[in-house]
């Protein structure tokens, strides 16, 4: 009994013990960390869940499943490296918002997690790669949608780490880049979709709608976290959190659902990456009855070239029997 209670003294979140927040005045506490692995874990459930369904469809209907895996996954992995206390880098504040204890210097040094805008570069230009789907966007379109996403996270994160008032030059860049993607896919895209059917565009316009109201949040919360040092580290990862949680977590899956409810042969998904004259790729169940006949074929083919091949030593048998006679 008593080395069970010595585990349980010793179990629980110790990622700030073994990775410490050296150099650093404004950084997370072990609540802050413990919301951060509660991230990580729905994440994480969501992810093996979305596998788990996508190997219930056929082949040529999987990529819409790749669309919510993908950025399930690289948003586990940044949140497991945020809740390690991993993954970040010491910037002085640009201002002197609060003070605590231990600062030795008059602005302090504030956590600044690099490992989120690695997430966000590999995650975030899955949630528009999605919305241009809908109305079957040009792929040349999509790169000029996927930059631009892209180029908001750069921008937010070269203005997290300069230390004076340029950092607003960077955060404009981001933040107009922002725009650019949600202009165009509030145009070219939504146009696109109106050739689906009334629908599809009514769906789009709501997915949309959740998606831009969702993004155009996260400037308010750079503002008052890495950018004016408003909030605390802790306060940070919540506001993030929540943020991520809908905008990269629920709102993927709700558009997976959608899609699934009007069909990829509607929105002309259906041989994506294939000629139009080639039919989709098989199922399951199709190819397994494919593989039977063909064994049961090649089977009969096999009997009738047995009897073709005893037939000519019958032949002789029989001539032989003849001659006897």
């Amino acid at each position: 009994m008593s080395e069970y209670l010595d585990l349980v003294k010793r179990g629980g979140n110790e990622a700030l013990k073994v990775n410490g927040p050296a150099k650093a005045d404004f950084h997370i506490t072990n609540r802050g960390s413990d919301w951060l692995f509660t991230v990580f874990c729905i994440y994480t459930f969501a992810c093996i869940v979305a596998i788990l369904l996508m190997f219930r469809k056929p082949a040529n209907e999987r990529f819409v499943y790749y669309t919510v895996i993908l950025p399930y996954a690289c948003m586990a992995v940044n949140y497991f490296t945020m809740a390690s206390n991993l993954g970040w880098a010491p910037v002085v504040a640009l201002y002197n918002r609060h003070r605590v204890s231990t600062q030795t210097t008059h602005l302090g040094t504030r956590q600044i997690y690099y490992s989120r805008f690695i997430g966000w570069f590999l995650a975030m230009p899955w949630p528009v790669i999605q919305m241009s789907l809908m109305g079957k966007t040009p792929i040349w379109h999509i790169i000029f949608n996927c930059f631009f996403t892209e180029l908001f996270v750069i921008g937010y994160l070269v203005a997290c780490v300069v230390h004076s008032t340029y950092k607003w030059g960077y955060y404009t860049f981001g933040t107009a880049s922002i725009i650019v993607t949600l202009i165009s896919l509030m145009t070219t895209t939504k146009n696109l979709t109106t050739r689906l059917g009334a629908d599809v565009t009514k769906i789009f316009t709501l997915i949309f709608g959740l998606n831009a109201f969702l993004w155009l949040i996260y400037p308010i919360c750079f503002g008052l976290s890495e950018g004016g040092n408003v909030i605390v580290p802790d306060s940070e990862h919540i506001f993030y959190g929540i943020l991520d949680l809908i905008y990269l977590c629920f709102l993927p899956a709700v558009w997976l659902v959608f899609v699934s409810y009007v069909g990829l042969d509607k929105m002309g998904l259906d041989t994506l990456g294939a000629p139009s004259d080639l039919e989709p790729l098989p199922t399951v169940a199709s190819t397994t009855s494919v593989a039977s006949k063909k064994s049961e074929s090649s089977s009969a083919g096999e009997g009738e070239e047995k009897k073709k091949s005893k037939s000519p030593l019958k032949k002789l048998k029989k001539s032989k029997k003849a001659d006897n006679e």
